[in-house]
């Protein structure tokens, strides 16, 4: 009986590693028709099918909240689809705890503002400088804080909408999406549908917002998030590389 027992872990493992060697020596697929992005190889999906069953959605945004306390730098970047008009493109570079620089363009516009601790500075039309006091907590998007609008913000600039959606789970519902590759590494998709509140009673229908989260399965961090068809669009990159925020000269 023991004999048999170990011949069946012997073959699970061997199946398993064979598994994992195909996803890494088969060549990638060409990439997906104007995208600049390729599917993940067989083997690689397998192995994210398998392992995404062995959780759900809700638990991955969990995990990467928690994880995400720990997080000493990364980027942000929105891009905003407004009709009609010209889109919105805000980077965002975080230096935890409390440094962010802003870069949003808008057509031929562009605008910086840099954050540090208490003060904001905030560049003028001209080129010049500007500071202010701020209030040195309630809008860093380190940790498990989302981090409020940056006080310029036209948008929701400086909001990690990740955390947003973790903090939402009690009304969350989730189902598990397509594994692709992104510029970024390979990611498993979660559709997430948030319910609003009395949304039947206010002719919703019933239904809430959607968004599709990326999630890196080997760092249990976010690479994505798309509100909807794709009005609203962050990637997210250089998790803990570093990233080096200093005041601006003022002149």
């Amino acid at each position: 009986m023991k004999k048999a027992i170990l011949i069946i872990i012997a073959t699970a493992v061997v199946a398993i590693g064979a598994i994992v060697l195909l996803g890494m020596a088969a060549p990638a697929p060409a990439a997906t028709a104007g995208t600049g992005i390729s599917d993940p190889g067989y083997g690689a999906r397998l192995v994210a099918g398998w392992k995404s069953r062995m959780t759900n959605g809700k638990a991955e945004m969990q995990r990467a909240l928690e994880v995400k306390k720990g997080v000493t730098s990364f980027r942000m970047k929105t891009l905003l689809r407004m009709h009609p008009g010209q889109p919105l493109e805000t980077v965002v570079e975080v230096s935890c705890p409390d440094r962010e620089r802003f870069t949003t363009t808008i057509g031929d516009q562009t605008f910086h503002a840099v954050r540090i601790g208490d003060k904001a500075y905030v560049e003028q039309k001209d080129g010049t400088w500007t500071t202010q006091d701020t209030r040195p907590s309630g809008w860093s998007p380190c940790g498990d804080n989302p981090g409020e609008p940056a006080p310029w913000a036209i948008m929701n600039e400086g909001r990690d909408q990740s955390v947003v959606l973790a903090t939402m789970a009690d009304h969350v519902e989730a189902v598990r999406g397509a594994y692709v590759r992104t510029s970024e590494g390979n990611c498993q998709q979660w559709l997430l549908e948030v319910k609003i509140p009395g949304g039947a009673a206010h002719g919703h229908g019933g239904t809430g917002l959607r968004y599709t989260v990326c999630m890196d399965n080997d760092r249990h961090l976010p690479l994505s998030v798309t509100m909807g068809s794709g009005g609203m669009v962050t990637q997210y990159s250089d998790w803990n590389k570093p990233i080096q925020i200093e005041a601006p000269k003022m002149q």
